[in-house]
């Protein structure tokens, strides 16, 4: 009696490794990166964010991407809050990007300065960007200045003082010139007159500005002067303007 030949099953295995294998390469080809598109961004320039994105070498692929900023504890750019990825199809990462606010700027070396509320420099460049208040008065060793670490001024609680003042400049619409801060207190410039708020009690102040710079037009049109509300609150009448000079 003839023994049946065993069919030999490696040429099936091999078939089998030689298909993962070609669907796997075929995995890489189809989600390599090739395009990133970016939005909510204004901080940032869109080829900023895709180059950050992209930086390490596993980048190439989208997969990767998506895994790396959705589900993994991935450093962000000192100025974005948070950054969500997804896939427009295979080859193309959408990012949606949340940045932070702007606390304001200030000069330094010849460009601009931006940091955020909490006193950390966040961009150092020579573009204008909307909305971030220019701040005078702000001392400190510009060779000290590290992006990503908070300025060094003697005093880093007015940092929340320029927060809190900006806050209700935005709910009372109004739009200082400039804004300073001298010896711990804030100072706002419309036009020529000098507006000081002092230390606190923001909200209150404010309210009072429009009204009063109104009637200081009908009253000394063209007149420069200082407009003290540092000392005013709801149950006092502390306002008084000084003419220049």
């Amino acid at each position: 009696m003839k023994k049946k030949k065993r069919r030999k099953k490696w040429p099936v295995v091999v078939g089998i490794l030689m298909g993962l294998f070609i669907l796997a390469a075929g995995a890489v080809v189809l989600f390599r990166t090739r395009t990133v598109e970016v939005e909510g961004n204004s901080i940032y320039s869109e080829n900023t964010i895709a180059t950050w994105v992209q930086k390490d070498k596993l980048s190439v692929n989208t997969l990767y991407l998506l895994v790396k900023y959705n589900f993994l504890d991935s450093e962000l750019p000192v100025g974005v809050e948070q950054m969500d990825v997804s896939l427009k199809n295979p080859w193309t990462v959408h990012v949606k990007v949340e940045e932070k606010e702007l606390a304001g700027y200030v000069d330094c070396s010849g460009t601009y300065l931006y940091f955020d509320q909490n006193g950390i420099a966040v961009l150092k460049t020579k573009k204008q960007i909307e909305d971030a208040p220019y701040i005078e008065g702000l001392t400190f060793d510009e060779s000290d200045v590290e992006i990503g670490k908070t300025l060094p001024v003697e005093d880093d609680s007015i940092f929340g003082k320029i927060v809190d003042a900006s806050r209700y400049l935005k709910k009372y619409s109004l739009a200082p010139d400039r804004i300073s801060c001298v010896e711990g207190d804030v100072r706002l410039y419309f036009g020529i007159v000098e507006v000081l708020l002092g230390d606190g009690g923001y909200e209150e102040k404010l309210q009072q500005v429009e009204p009063i710079l109104d009637k200081l037009a009908e009253l000394y049109p063209k007149t420069a002067g200082t407009l003290h509300l540092e000392n005013y609150d709801s149950a006092s009448d502390a306002i008084s303007f000084v003419p220049a000079g």
